[in-house]
């Protein structure tokens, strides 16, 4: 709790030993000793407020100690009770406060007087209530314009995201149409190149370069439905980079399709680096499960000649991690002591291990 909170709690502890002191020639003994007993028992009075009232109320039959009552019936009306409940007790403190029980037989009970009494019951039983609702009220209004505020925040993240979604979609949609037409049109000018070429491994490669086109244009497709390659796409990958991939270990299981994906995405940026930074290396690529994780590895060996400037520009490894981490997994990459490049992934798979989908060996590390 706050030290506002203690400060308050110790100044109406203080002012209700005040008045005990104060009062203490109208108190006997036993009285003054129960006045100071009330007025520490003001600390527990917004844990307990029943409690508290109950103890505090009969100081009012001194007729001279009205702060313990008072602010005990404040704490019970500020507290989430019943409304039922709180006019019961400023009943109680009234009537309490209303009669002269020290001088009931002596008591003259002329107009003035008793008018005077009903005056200051009423003010005693009154006021404490009136205010402990009122600041009850305000804190649920307090509250309730928290829960607002709260809400409006959710409502306008949500409208921001949604905006974002709405652009990337878009953003996703130019980029296809975009690198589909070219694809394409390299796709048909390979097509025209191989059956326009004069030797067969002129037209091998161009045939090639045309697959490459057809199958990249496949990838944007499935990207824009947001139907990404998996594992049932990776022997193709690999057999696409046979001429760089020396050895293959691939026995992943079933797993969840984000977890297909980015295995996927992995490996291929994996090969994809390999060819631009180290032209030549031998690679092993190896994706298997152990336990309730797929692990995924790609490896090279140090290229046999220079390697080309690094690009400071790409992204692809740090969206890796973005991606890996999203699923709760690991990423590390780095060189090898032996002078190539490891790249590994940690992927938690939730789901039971499925032997029958494992996808077939082509090789072992």
């Amino acid at each position: 709790m706050s030290a506002r909170y203690w400060a308050g709690q110790a100044l109406v502890v203080a002012a209700a030993v005040a008045e005990a002191l104060a009062t203490r020639v109208w108190l006997e003994d036993w009285m003054a000793v129960g006045a100071l007993a009330a007025a520490g028992l003001l600390v527990l009075r917004g844990r307990f407020p029943r409690t508290v009232f109950a103890l505090t109320l009969p100081t009012l039959a001194t007729g001279v100690l009205w702060l313990p009552a008072m602010c005990a019936l404040h704490a019970l009306a500020a507290s989430p009770r019943r409304r039922g409940e709180v006019v019961a007790a400023s009943a109680a403190v009234a009537v309490v406060a209303f009669v002269p029980w020290r001088d009931l037989d002596g008591y003259a009970w002329s107009l003035p007087e008793t008018t005077l009494g009903v005056l200051l019951a009423g003010l005693l039983a009154v006021a404490p209530a009136a205010l402990g609702l009122l600041g009850r009220a305000r804190a649920e209004l307090a509250a309730r314009l928290a829960e607002l505020a709260l809400s409006r925040e959710r409502e306008r993240r949500y409208a921001a995201e949604q905006a974002a979604l709405r652009e990337r979609e878009r953003l996703a949609r130019d980029v296809h149409d975009t690198a589909a037409h070219h694809l394409s049109l390299i796709s048909l000018r390979c097509s025209g190149l191989a059956a326009a070429a004069d030797s067969a491994p002129y037209r091998e490669e161009a045939a090639a370069l045309g697959e490459l086109s057809r199958r990249a244009a496949a990838d944007l497709r499935r990207a824009i439905r947001h139907d990404g390659p998996g594992l049932a796409q990776l022997p193709e990958l690999l057999e696409a980079a046979r001429d760089l991939v020396e050895a293959v270990h691939l026995e992943p299981g079933a797993c969840p399709p984000a977890v297909e994906h980015a295995a996927y995405r992995i490996v291929q940026e994996g090969l994809t680096n390999i060819r631009r930074h180290a032209p030549g290396a031998a690679a092993r690529v190896s994706v298997r499960r152990s336990g309730h994780s797929l692990l995924v590895a790609v490896h090279n060996d140090p290229p046999p000649g220079p390697c080309p400037p690094p690009d400071p520009g790409g992204h692809g490894l740090s969206g890796l991690r973005t991606r890996t981490a999203a699923l709760g997994g690991t990423l590390t990459a780095g060189p090898t002591p032996a002078g190539g490049f490891a790249l590994a992934a940690t992927l938690p798979v939730p789901t039971a291990p499925d032997p029958g989908a494992e996808l077939p060996v082509r090789g072992e590390t």
